[in-house]
């Protein structure tokens, strides 16, 4: 059996002379590979852009679960306070665990509006995760990606970045969940949610979970039935889940 791996060492930043800066944030064990193209594109329609690896992330299986959630939290803050320095106005836009990062920054900053693309707050085989995970993690720190998913799928998956999950970092990823849903209630910027009708990662309930807590006036829901979990690399559904992102933005900044 072999799976494609698609991942990228590399950050990028595009149209650095625009006063309009988007922030898109990667996912869990993923890297710059799933969020490069939106940066491109949103380049093109006159935004600068910038997408970075997050710490453990581009790199290694064992360098990821060494990282603490306060790394990933403070590695964005950081970020975002830079780019906010020389931008007139914010948009935070984030993938999976980037989509949780994303909301967690639009609760500290002022940003104009935030984006989060099939977001995990709840994770499949949620429970297991929650209460085995926790002690099992540093008995077995490694987990094969494949194990994680249908039979049926198994042949024709493509793992954006590791193709194994660091299983001590995704513990880290369950308490951030935790901090970051304390949050929500302090967004009240615009919102939009992304989400694919086949994700086999981000179940349903998490758009709710979102729209439910956030104190947003706009809270728009958009569905794909083509595009998987990560939501923004090439699909049938990638230009439109582009566009609708570019007219979310033509909306919300004014």
């Amino acid at each position: 059996m072999n799976n494609t791996v698609k991942i990228e060492t590399k950050d990028f930043e595009f149209n650095i002379k625009s006063k309009i800066g988007c922030y898109i944030i990667h996912g869990f064990s993923s890297s710059t590979y799933e969020t490069k193209e939106l940066a491109e594109f949103l380049g093109a329609q006159g935004y600068r852009s910038l997408t970075r690896n997050l710490p453990g992330h581009g790199t290694t299986v064992e360098e990821c679960n060494t990282v603490k959630y306060q790394d990933w939290l403070s590695f964005t803050e950081k970020d975002l306070a830079v780019l906010s320095n020389s931008c007139d106005k914010i948009v935070v836009i984030g993938m999976s665990m980037g989509g949780v990062i994303a909301l967690h920054l639009a609760s500290l900053f002022p940003v104009t509006c935030v984006i989060s693309a099939a977001a995990v707050f709840h994770f499949r085989d949620h429970k297991k995760l929650k209460y085995l995970n926790f002690i099992l993690c540093h008995l077995f720190p490694i987990r094969p990606k494949i194990k994680s998913y249908p039979k049926k799928i198994k042949a024709s998956l493509i793992f954006h970045g590791y193709e194994q999950y660091p299983m001590i970092a995704l513990n880290e990823f369950m308490k951030m969940n935790k901090v970051v849903f304390q949050e929500l209630k302090k967004i009240k910027c615009p919102l939009l949610l992304l989400s694919s009708n086949i994700d086999q990662t981000s179940m349903p309930i998490n758009i709710e979970i979102i729209k439910n807590n956030v104190q947003s006036n706009v809270k728009i829901v958009k569905n794909y039935n083509y595009a998987t979990h990560n939501i923004f690399v090439k699909s049938k559904d990638q230009m439109m889940v582009f566009n609708d992102i570019k007219i979310f933005l033509e909306n919300h900044i004014s």
